[in-house]
């Protein structure tokens, strides 16, 4: 699990976009002989043609600085002593990095001055667009926590429900009954979750067993091959977790459920069900109905409340 508020878990530099975890920015360095240490502080991008006429007044020299297909034909209007006297204007003012996008060939006036100045010049297959939503997607991931838990998350009729329990109480068999029923899997076995602002957690499944099940005789199957595409999503909003447990082990005291419980995962405290396992019991419809209660609870509509309010009000009706 990454820590949010260790310094080390936090650092992040021009050389960290260059690695596996960033492929999908797509960066090669143009600069190889400049230090790539630099730490990035501000994870947000900056687009910023102005400075080139020599308006710098909104220039963040902390933030990465993209240059697109319109900043490249720019410069390459220019004079080459005009065109040096421009990208030294920008490199004076030592930005974390320059990034060139859509794969466009920079002046070498520019490689030249980064080099000299020691700002890494990096260039991405992406568009303008397309880089921005992909390092958006990396420093999301980046700079929020994240954790894994051993169970099934389903997205049933559009309610997160992970099924916790110990291995062998029958977590996976419930979850291929529900995607028989239209339902479908997120993860099974080892759910990756993820905190996203302001308090939601968010899980999806393990990069080597996504869309896998392990089933007990079976061995590991395919949801995507055999139920096909709609029983499978990349991602859910966790809403609900149901804790399977043996029928000796359950607290029959709680039967009423009149104390809400709730299941801590990164900060987050997501409501959850408990529910026995005996022999005859149907699982599948009963896991069905916790999610419906689940969005009847987020309306404000309690039924044991509810009962328990009407049963109070006829056992002393001068109370009201």
């Amino acid at each position: 699990m990454r820590v949010p508020d260790s310094p080390d878990s936090l650092r992040l530099t021009v050389a960290d976009l260059l690695k596996d975890e960033a492929r999908g920015l797509r960066l090669s360095l143009l600069s190889p002989e400049v230090p790539l240490e630099r730490e990035i502080s501000n994870y947000r991008i900056q687009k910023h043609g102005l400075i080139f006429a020599g308006f710098d007044q909104f220039f963040e020299p902390e933030r990465m600085q993209l240059m697109g297909v319109a900043e490249v034909a720019y410069l390459a209007t220019l004079t080459p002593e005009r065109r040096l006297e421009v990208v030294a204007q920008l490199c004076v003012l030592q930005p974390i990095c320059i990034i060139v996008t859509r794969a466009c060939e920079p002046p070498a006036e520019l490689l030249h001055k980064c080099t000299e100045c020691e700002i890494p010049l990096l260039q991405s297959q992406l568009s303008v667009s397309a880089f921005f939503d992909a390092v958006n997607r990396y420093f999301e991931d980046f700079i929020n926590p994240e954790t894994t838990i051993h169970g099934v998350l389903l997205d049933i009729h559009s309610t997160g429900v992970l099924l916790i329990g110990k291995s062998g109480v029958g977590k996976s068999e419930v979850a291929l009954d529900l995607l028989q029923r239209g339902h479908r899997l997120i993860a099974d076995d080892v759910v990756v979750m993820r905190f996203r602002p302001p308090a939601t957690v968010v899980g999806e499944s393990n990069a080597i067993l996504k869309f896998h099940m392990e089933i007990r005789g079976l061995g590991i199957i395919n949801i995507e091959d055999i139920f096909g595409i709609t029983a499978v999503r990349e991602s859910q909003r966790v809403d609900l977790v149901i804790e399977l447990i043996a029928w000796d082990e359950y607290d029959g005291s709680k039967r009423l459920n009149l104390e809400p419980e709730n299941f801590p995962v990164l900060g987050v405290n997501i409501p959850k069900a408990t529910i026995p396992v005996n022999p005859g019991r149907n699982l599948v419809t009963i896991v069905e109905v916790a999610a419906h209660t689940f969005r009847l609870q987020e309306q404000g509509k309690n039924t044991s409340s509810a009962l328990l309010d009407d049963l109070a009000r006829r056992l002393n009706p001068d109370s009201d």
